[in-house]
């Protein structure tokens, strides 16, 4: 497929005629409608979904993309980032291995600027050259993505868009009438091997009052194989994860939820889980260390550790609109332990945490929240009101055993956290107000939201990156950033079946722990860095970020009970003081290696800006034995200046995800309780990169299609009732790629998943 960095140019130019043909036939499908919209339909087997923007055209759906249970089902993915790959202007970033996964929307693909909320917990992992979500999928409900700027729910940060998951609970397994249940399940993949296997166990009271889940599943495999056939090193699998959740009805208006869930794992892996393959042993490492050893040296053992709590209370007075209370709190630990061998080179990771690290990740939060609807006049009012707590603590240490650092004071004799990784705390409070204001069929809605973050670094153990000297520039202390957030929003809905929305939202994040108080060595003027310092004086990035378009729904429209939606939407995203690395042009009218240099310069700069701008089409159909789908997303950026030399030449902005096709077609044949059906993924080349010797930079990749089939069987009535077969086939074809977001690491090679699962 070809894509062109021409402007003025359709949608759908710069794809193979086949591509864009079958965007174009499938324009007014739709994959997913709820069964509880349609009549009569209670013998029909539920649709496999692939995506779904809503179950109606509302301002509350506009601009939001959903993955319901029976999409992560269906995909029968091992990571949360390969659900949401499915979606357009959502891309996995990464690799294929466990914990290296992050997400990228709309080219923005740091962990700040995706924020990921786990049943109202904030899941971020901020570990150099790690992924950043590590959620089971068999625990999920619903997914939900609110793509760019535009909820004022959460600030600082979340210039991509913010992803909400909420986790499965009992009221999800039980049917019908039934008080008690277990379920089980096992699922085997043939690329690598896999066993999959899960147990749960839920029921409720008599009265209702009172619903309890406990799940639990446990991944293990072999590594993954390349398309070639060869293996992809240090993708094994070995994730335990578990889940208990309780409802309790304390009245028929007061509901209290109490969530908790752990998973780890374990395994040898490359340092850099996101990106690079490990290099091959030479055939004298193998000589001398046997074939595993010497594999294993290029790498660590990693252990992992994510756990997740959450209690949310929730108060609904059916006699009093004004009322409808949330309250929460939250907590989340995430931490990594690394290892090498002791027959590793001792002075060689430096810049790789060494060859022992550890890293801790706790966030806090807790959550005030009220909803209100009132009349004025014309005009309904929804008022919504929040405050938020939000404190973040990171704890970072590595071993570097060179003969040096364990015989020198300054490096703390081996003992210290990363420079480019160091220890802090970010303490955010947040309040916001809401108001959707709806006069006939249109409403507007007015947000402003106000976030004050104070900041400290942990100086660090080592004196030469914690000097007390004035040129150093060492300074780890603490640093408030506070300001305003303004959101507008319009919802025209022209028709029972059309709209048009708008949104413009500025917003701004404060610079991260990493950002501030990474810093880099100083023991003397003649022994030092020429970007000694800390970057305290960073301003905060902004952004101002517009997004407008029209969703279409109608029922009935080729056959009885059918349903299609189109949504068309629009955005661009204005980034200023956007913060990086002191790179190239140290200051302005600086020439390289001439050391005319202030003293204390900082590692870290604001930026001359960026911007992003794209278009998506998605569609879907659902009818009693059809369902279909297709999405478009294409995306653009260009940097002013470059991140080596701002007052320079414009560059692309290296994290622009290519063009994406995806499109699926499935028939339901409720007589045998089945379905099958088709999916593909049409991804354009990309050659709009940034110029070689870029530190920055991913190198070009060329466009592929992949192809994947997938059925499913369910055991309807008597004695097979509660069992279910599911089957999914992944690149067919056995297509060789290399996806450009995974800095040139192949893809992975055909993989047949076969799930079968009973309740009883």
């Amino acid at each position: 497929m070809k894509s062109s960095s021409k402007q003025g140019r359709t949608p759908l130019q710069g794809w193979t005629p086949l591509a864009a043909a079958l965007a174009l036939a499938l324009g007014g499908a739709q994959g997913h409608a709820r069964a509880a919209a349609m009549a009569d339909q209670a013998d029909e087997v539920s649709m496999p979904a692939i995506s779904v923007f809503g179950d109606a055209i509302s301002a509350g759906t506009a601009g939001r993309s959903y993955i319901n249970s029976a999409d992560i089902e269906r995909q029968q993915a091992d990571n949360v980032a390969s659900l949401l790959d499915t979606l357009p202007g959502v891309d996995l970033a990464g690799t294929a291995r466990p914990s290296g996964q992050s997400l990228n929307i709309w080219g923005f693909n740091k962990v700040q600027d995706v924020k990921v909320i786990l049943d109202g917990v904030p899941k971020g992992f901020e570990k150099y050259r790690q992924g950043s979500i590590f959620i089971e999928p068999e625990l999920i409900k619903q997914i939900e993505v609110n793509k760019g700027a535009h909820t004022s729910l959460y600030g600082n940060g979340g210039f991509g868009g913010v992803i909400t998951v909420e986790t499965k609970d009992a009221q999800d397994l039980l049917e019908g009438g039934e008080k008690v249940g277990a379920m089980l399940k096992y699922s085997r993949h043939s690329n690598n091997g896999e066993n999959d296997a899960t147990v749960a166990v839920y029921g409720r009271t008599e009265d209702g009052r009172y619903d309890a889940m406990a799940f639990t599943t446990q991944r293990k495999s072999d590594d993954l194989r390349k398309p070639d056939g060869k293996p992809f090193r240090f993708s094994a699998i070995d994730a335990p994860s578990s889940l208990a959740k309780l409802n309790i009805r304390l009245t028929p208006e007061q509901l209290l939820t109490l969530t908790a869930m752990q998973s780890g794992s374990a395994g040898w892996g490359p340092f850099a889980a996101m990106g690079e393959d490990v290099p091959t042993p030479t055939e004298a490492e193998i000589r001398k260390y046997g074939l595993d050893e010497a594999w294993q040296r290029k790498a660590v053992y990693r252990d992992q550790d994510d756990d997740t709590y959450a209690v949310k209370w929730q108060y609904a007075p059916q006699d009093n609109r004004w009322i409808k209370l949330t309250a929460s709190v939250g907590y989340s630990h995430t931490e990594q332990h690394d290892k090498r061998l002791p027959s590793a080179s001792l002075g060689s990771y430096l810049g790789s945490l060494g060859n022992e690290s550890w890293a801790s990740y706790v966030d806090r939060i807790a959550e005030l929240r009220n909803e209100s609807v009132l009349t004025t006049g014309a005009i309904s009012h929804v008022l919504l009101m929040g405050l938020q707590w939000h404190k973040n603590v990171r704890d970072t240490l590595m071993y570097y055993p060179s003969s040096t650092a364990l015989k020198d004071p300054s490096y703390n004799y081996g003992y210290f956290q990363p420079y480019y990784m160091p220890a802090g705390r970010q303490e955010t409070t947040g309040l916001y107000l809401q108001d959707a204001m709806t006069y006939g069929d249109l409403t507007l809605t007015a947000a402003l939201r106000h976030d004050r973050v104070v900041s400290g670094g942990v100086p660090n153990k080592a004196p030469r990156y914690n000097s007390a000297l004035a040129a150093a520039g060492h300074d780890f202390s603490e640093k408030v950033h506070a300001d305003w957030s303004p959101r507008l929003g319009l919802f025209w809905k022209a028709s029972s079946s059309v709209a048009l929305f708008g949104d413009v939202s500025r917003t701004w994040r404060a610079p991260t722990i990493d950002e501030m108080y990474s810093n880099e060595y100083y023991v003397s003027s003649k022994l030092g860095s020429s970007t000694p310092g800390t970057s305290r004086n960073l301003a905060v990035e902004r952004v101002t970020a517009v997004r407008t378009g029209f969703m279409l729904h109608r029922q009935n429209v080729f056959m009885e009970r059918d349903d299609v939606q189109l949504r068309l939407t629009a955005y661009q995203n204005r980034v200023s003081d956007n913060i990086g690395p002191r790179l190239g042009i140290l200051i302005e009218g600086y020439v390289p290696g001439s050391g005319m240099l202030p003293p204390a310069l900082s590692t870290q700069r604001n930026l001359a800006g960026f911007h992003t701008q794209g278009v998506e089409l998605e569609s879907y159909y659902n009818a009693p034995r059809l369902f279909a789908s297709a999405s478009l997303s294409k995306q653009r950026g260009t940097r002013t200046g470059s991140q080596r030399d701002p007052w320079g030449h414009d560059e692309p902005v290296s994290t622009i995800a290519p063009n994406k096709l995806m499109a699926g077609v499935g028939w339901r044949m409720p007589d045998f309780g089945a379905s099958i059906g088709w999916q593909g993924r049409f991804v354009a080349k990309q050659d709009r990169v940034l110029p070689l010797g870029n530190v920055y930079r991913l190198p070009p990749s060329k466009g592929y299609a992949l192809h994947t089939l997938f059925a499913s069987w369910d055991g309807g009535q008597g004695i097979w009732h509660g069992t279910q077969l599911r089957l999914t086939v992944d690149n067919v074809f056995n297509r060789n790629y290399m996806p450009y977001l995974s800095e040139a690491v192949t893809g992975v090679g055909r993989n047949a998943k076969l799930s079968v699962s009973r309740k009883f």
